[in-house]
């Protein structure tokens, strides 16, 4: 899989944090707990952790995530508080939590062994601005389409500062002809401020 590096001027455009709300799929550490998962993989802060409002992890709401273990092919969803009672009922550790027990994440006894494996992480509301940077610098694993999609978007054409694809620097042009027969590349995204661009 050849990475595709692209240098962006701030602020971060809206098109490249879109395929998280579909998800996207990052490697990572699995077999562990998703609170190292936040903290160690995705280097979020505590203070970070307690925006995050609401979890989901296989389609269920969590509430400890300390004990809820991220395995391979897992579908993790972030999100900040959702409006509402259902919202309320959703909010991780909160008042209501207890009226979804019956659907709330139970982890199942499992051998704990770590090894690298692919997630796919899902991010909504201001998490997409808060996590989606972290997750793009890092990279992401994309259907080739969906790459050069996102590089016909006039507000990334406009930011765009740099691309490189395996170190070698390339014309967004040029893209599609080197990337033909690829299935799937790691995109990885940088931003740079006005003053660093020289």
């Amino acid at each position: 899989m050849q990475t595709l590096h692209l240098v962006i001027r701030e602020p971060m455009p809206t098109a490249l944090l879109r395929p998280f709300q579909k998800g996207a799929r990052i490697e990572v550490e699995v077999g562990g707990d998703l609170l190292s998962l936040l903290t160690d993989e995705l280097c979020l802060t505590e203070a970070g952790i307690a925006k995050i409002q609401t979890i989901f992890y296989q389609s269920k709401p969590v509430d400890d995530i300390s004990t809820c273990t991220v395995q391979d092919g897992g579908v993790l969803a972030l999100s900040a508080a959702l409006p509402g009672l259902v919202g309320a009922v959703l909010r991780r550790g909160g008042f209501w939590s207890a009226m979804r027990d019956s659907i709330t994440h139970q982890d199942e006894e499992a051998e704990h062994t770590t090894s690298r494996g692919i997630i796919t992480v899902k991010l909504f509301n201001f998490m997409l601005a808060e996590v989606g940077p972290l997750l793009l610098e890092r990279g992401i694993r994309m259907d080739m389409v969906d790459p050069a999609a996102l590089l016909t978007e006039p507000t990334i054409r406009q930011q765009l500062v740099q691309a490189s694809l395996a170190d070698r620097n390339v014309s967004v042009d040029e893209l599609g002809r080197l990337l033909a027969g690829e299935q799937a590349v790691l995109l990885r995204v940088d931003t740079v401020g006005l003053e660093e661009r020289d």
